[in-house]
């Protein structure tokens, strides 16, 4: 599979019911784009020093979920979000019960950036598109659900117990 081919069958996966199939499988393609990065970071050809700088992400991110008990540290590569408001995320609702994990990409440990994909390759197609734009404003990075890396773990009561958030 290809680059193109893996970003698109990630940003089109199905948004409800249990997640994403074969994170163990994907976690190996995500495992080798972060290898192919760095290679692109120390290759003499500017253009792949640019591909890496886009793909590559540092900084805090987060991940929202909606009536979640507990943190599964299960180390597969899932989608964060590096928005500054949650409510650019368009499946989300403030007055719904949810958790909200901070977590940290570093130089170390860095994410992928959608975002960042997507600006590359309107490098040589300026009308390159992976998504809509509504999946575009999550600004969604691809990064471990690994304890080391978490900042913080808030969770948000906003319902009564027998209210029901759709």
């Amino acid at each position: 599979m290809n680059l193109y081919e893996l970003f698109q069958m990630w940003v089109n996966h199905p948004k409800k019911g249990s997640g994403r199939k074969d994170l163990d499988n994907t976690d190996e393609c995500w495992k080798k784009v972060l290898q192919d990065i760095r290679n692109w970071e120390s290759s003499e050809d500017k253009n792949d020093n640019d591909f890496a700088k886009y793909l590559l992400y540092t900084g805090k991110i987060r991940r929202v979920h909606l009536d979640l008990n507990e943190v599964n540290y299960n180390n597969h590569y899932v989608s964060w979000t590096s928005a500054e408001k949650l409510e650019d995320l368009y499946w989300f609702n403030s007055s719904c019960d949810h958790t909200i994990i901070t977590a940290e990409a570093t130089k170390d440990n860095p994410g992928i950036s959608i975002k960042g994909f997507i600006e590359a390759m309107k490098c040589d197609n300026k009308n390159f598109e992976l998504n809509s734009p509504a999946i575009r404003a999550e600004q969604e990075v691809i990064f471990p659900l690994q304890e080391k890396s978490i900042l913080s773990i808030e969770r948000i009561k906003k319902l009564k117990r027998d209210e029901k958030c759709h």
